[in-house]
């Protein structure tokens, strides 16, 4: 049987919480990780039946911000989901 972690109700998706040798990785490897945790971590609350979980994404230039919007405006499971004020 396959257990999944709970997941943080808050996670800080800047590479910097994320990893310690986030210095040597490049853009591209900076967003593939940051997708990848961001799609597990939903994944792993819908699982766990959280009412909410809250992605902090930063401001940037948008990337991953579009990409976890596409994401939960797709996902069958998601019914709403917002932008927090800054």
């Amino acid at each position: 049987k396959l257990t999944l972690e709970r997941p943080p109700k808050e996670l800080d998706l800047h590479i910097e919480k994320l990893r310690d040798d986030h210095q040597f990785l490049n853009k591209n490897e900076i967003l593939n990780i940051q997708q990848d945790i961001f799609t597990k971590s939903l994944d792993a609350a819908i699982a766990h039946k959280y009412p909410q979980i809250i992605f902090i994404h930063g401001v940037g230039n948008g990337v991953l911000r579009d990409f976890i919007h596409k994401t939960i405006s797709k996902h069958p499971q998601v019914k709403t989901f917002m932008d927090a004020q800054k």
